[in-house]
C-alpha cells in the first residue's frame, strides 16, 4: 500500500477509534505526530548510499577496464577476489554492531562486483559469451550472499538474475527436466528469503520470479500440446485463473488452520507480509483474466478444448484451487468474512473457465459481471483499497466493453442498466440490513435478585 494511502486510512481508522473509545484523543495525537515526522526522510541516506555503493562499482569496473592492458591478469583476478572478501568482511563487521544497513549495502556491493568480476573473467581468458550461464552464476552467488548475510539487495540481484536465466536459457521447446527442477530449486531459494528477511521490493520480485517460472513451464509444455490455440487458450485460463486464486486463498486458509488447530502453529511477521503480496498480486491477475475471457478469449479461439484443462500446467493450479476452495467453504461455516473471499473467487474462477463451456456471450458476461461485483465486495468488506481498485477498474474496462458490443440499442442499454441497478440496491440493503442484525447489541439481563432454585 502507498503511503499517502495508508496515512489517509489511518486517520480515518484513529477517527472511528476515538469515537468507540478505542484510542485516546492524545493517543491519536501523537501516532499523527509520528506519522508526519516519518515522512520518508529517514531512509533517504540509504537510499542515496544504495546509488552512490552502484557507482562505487562501476567506477572500480571502469577503471579496471580503463587500464586493462597495463593490469596483468593475476593482478585483476586477486584485486577482484580482494574486494569481495573485504565487503563482506565490512559486511560482517556492521552486522556483529548491530549496523544492519551498512551490511546490506557491503553485501549489494559485493555483490556487483562479483557480476562485474565475472564479465572481466571471461574477457581475461576469451572465453565465449554465454548471458544464460552469466546469470545463472550470478544467481548462485547472490543468492549465497543474501542467505549468509540476510541481504535484501543480494536477493534482489539473484532474482533478477534466476528470471534473465529462465529467460535465457534455451529456445522454448521440448521441457528440460533437470533445468526445470534447478528453476524450481531456484525460485524456492529466492522466493523462501522475504519470509525470513521481510522487504517489500525481494517479495514482488520472488513473486515475479514465481510466475516467470511457470511462464517457463507453460511454454514448454504448450510447444508440445496438439490441438492449436484452442487447447493452450484453455490450459492458459486454467493456469493462471488457478494460480492467481491459490495465490489470494493460501492465506485464508491458513488463518482458519491456525483458528481451528489446537496446537496454534505460530506465524511470523514474514509469514503475513508474503501472503498480503501473494494476495494483493492473486487479485491484479485474477481481476485481469476475468475480463480477458469476456473480452479477448472469443476472438482468439472460437470453441476452446477441454484438453487443455488436463495438461499439468492447467490441471495443478486449477486443482489446487479447486481443493483450496472447498477446504476454505469448509473451514469457514462459522466466518461469514472467510466464506465471502472463497465464495468470491471461486465464482471468479468459474468465470475465468466459463469460456471453455460454452460461447454464449450474454451468458458469459452476467457470469463475468456478477464476478467483478463480488471482488468488488469483496475488496470493500476486506477494506482493502488495492483490491478495490483491482475490481473496479475491471468492472469499469468491461461495462464499457458491454456498452458498445453487447448491447446495441439505447433501450436495451437503459434496461441493462435498470436491472444492473436494481440488483446492486436489492444487495446493498440486504447487506446493510446483514451488518445491523450483526452490531446489534444483545438485549441486556436485568437481575431481579431472585433466588433460583
Amino acid at each position: 500500500m502507498f503511503d499517502w494511502a495508508y496515512k489517509k486510512r489511518l486517520k480515518d481508522d484513529l477517527e472511528n477509534w476515538i469515537a468507540k473509545g478505542w484510542v485516546s484523543s492524545s493517543g491519536a495525537a501523537a501516532i499523527l505526530k509520528d506519522q508526519d515526522q516519518d515522512d520518508g526522510r529517514s531512509r533517504l541516506p540509504m537510499a542515496l548510499a544504495g546509488i552512490g555503493v552502484i557507482c562505487v562499482a562501476l567506477a572500480v569496473l571502469a577503471f579496471i577496464a580503463a587500464n586493462w592492458d597495463a593490469i596483468p591478469k593475476l593482478v585483476k583476478l586477486i584485486g577482484i577476489a580482494l574486494l569481495i572478501v573485504a565487503s563482506h568482511a565490512l559486511a560482517a563487521v556492521a552486522a556483529t554492531r548491530g549496523r544492519s544497513g551498512i551490511a546490506d549495502l557491503a553485501t549489494g556491493f559485493a555483490t556487483l562486483v562479483f557480476i562485474g568480476g565475472m564479465a572481466l573473467v571471461g574477457q581475461i581468458f576469451h572465453l565465449p559469451s554465454d548471458w544464460a550461464g552469466g546469470a545463472f552464476l550470478v544467481c548462485l552467488g547472490g543468492l549465497a550472499g543474501a542467505w549468509l548475510t540476510g541481504s535484501r539487495t543480494a536477493l534482489t540481484v539473484a532474482a533478477g538474475a534466476a528470471i534473465t536465466w529462465q529467460v535465457m536459457r534455451a529456445d522454448i521447446g521440448a521441457p528440460d527436466l533437470a533445468a526445470s527442477l534447478i528453476g524450481l530449486v531456484l525460485t524456492l531459494a529466492v522466493f523462501l528469503h522475504p519470509v525470513f528477511h521481510p522487504s517489500r521490493l525481494t517479495r514482488w520480485a520472488a513473486i515475479a520470479l514465481l510466475w516467470v517460472t511457470y511462464g517457463r513451464w507453460f511454454g514448454e509444455t504448450a510447444d508440445i500440446l496438439s490441438g492449436g490455440d484452442d487447447v493452450v487458450v484453455a490450459m492458459l485460463l486454467a493456469g493462471a485463473g488457478g494460480l492467481s486464486v491459490v495465490m489470494l486463498q493460501l492465506d485464508a486458509v491458513a488463518d482458519l488452520y491456525v483458528k481451528w488447530s489446537s496446537d496454534l502453529p505460530a506465524r511470523g511477521h514474514g509469514h503475513w507480509l508474503m501472503a498480503r503480496s501473494l494476495q494483493d498480486v492473486g487479485m491484479l491477475v485474477l481481476s485481469i483474466l476475468v475480463v480477458l475471457s469476456l473480452v479477448l478469449v472469443p476472438e482468439i479461439a472460437d470453441d476452446l478444448s477441454g484438453d487443455g484443462l488436463l495438461a499439468l500446467p492447467g490441471l495443478l493450479p486449477l486443482a489446487a484451487a479447486l481443493l483450496l476452495t472447498a477446504v476454505g467453504l469448509l473451514l469457514s461455516f462459522q466466518t461469514a468474512k472467510a466464506r465471502v473471499l472463497f465464495a468470491a473467487t471461486g465464482l471468479a474462477l468459474v468465470s475465468v473457465l466459463m469460456p471453455v463451456v460454452t460461447t454464449n456471450v450474454l451468458l458469459l458476461a452476467a457470469v463475468s459481471l456478477a464476478a467483478l461485483i463480488g471482488l468488488c465486495a469483496l475488496g470493500t468488506w476486506y477494506n482493502n483499497r488495492f483490491w478495490m481498485l483491482c475490481a473496479y477498474l475491471a468492472l469499469t474496462a468491461e461495462a464499457l466493453w458491454l456498452l458498445q458490443v453487447t448491447i446495441g440499442s439505447l433501450l436495451g442499454q437503459s434496461l441493462f442498466f435498470l436491472v444492473a441497478g436494481l440488483v446492486l440496491l436489492a444487495m446493498a440493503l440486504w447487506l446493510a440490513r446483514l451488518f445491523r442484525r450483526r452490531q446489534a447489541p444483545a438485549t441486556p439481563v436485568v437481575d431481579t435478585g431472585e433466588v433460583r432454585s
